[in-house]
């Protein structure tokens, strides 16, 4: 039974991790990819946006299985430059044009909405590792 709850709480947090990877990057990369004017924004655009917060989002994860990572994981600070790396390239490989500075600009404030969006309520993702992490 014990070995059940572990289970349930990694996916848990695993996919709360997933999912705050996309409510977070994708409305940072439909920003910067329409460069704030809201109403340019096309079902394309939705479309590269998701796909570019899903490749994070899978990459947060797989980094998550890391005990290695964990102290980056735990702290608000490194784990918004960890996102803010993450996203640079994944926008970067979503969009394939070349580097035009928008998977800089999309890394960043990624990374500033992760950070400003750790110290509400909904950032507490960091609190649900340091409880399994207890657990275990």
């Amino acid at each position: 039974m014990f070995k059940i709850n572990i289970v349930v709480n990694t996916i848990k947090t695993k996919s709360k991790l997933f999912g705050q990877s996309l409510a977070r990057v994708t409305p940072a990369c439909l920003m910067m990819m329409v460069q704030g004017n809201i109403l340019a924004i096309s079902i394309g655009h939705w479309k590269t946006a998701i796909e570019t917060a899903m490749v994070v989002g899978f990459l947060l994860v797989a980094l998550s299985f890391s005990s290695k990572t964990l102290q980056i994981r735990e702290n608000k600070y490194s784990m918004a430059g960890l996102v803010a790396l993450v996203t640079m390239a994944a926008d970067f490989n979503v969009h394939r044009e070349g580097f035009s500075g928008e998977a800089l600009m999309t890394g960043v404030a990624t990374g500033l909405l992760w950070l400003l969006v750790s110290f509400t309520p909904l950032g507490e993702v960091g609190k649900a590792i340091k409880k399994y992490k207890n657990k275990s």
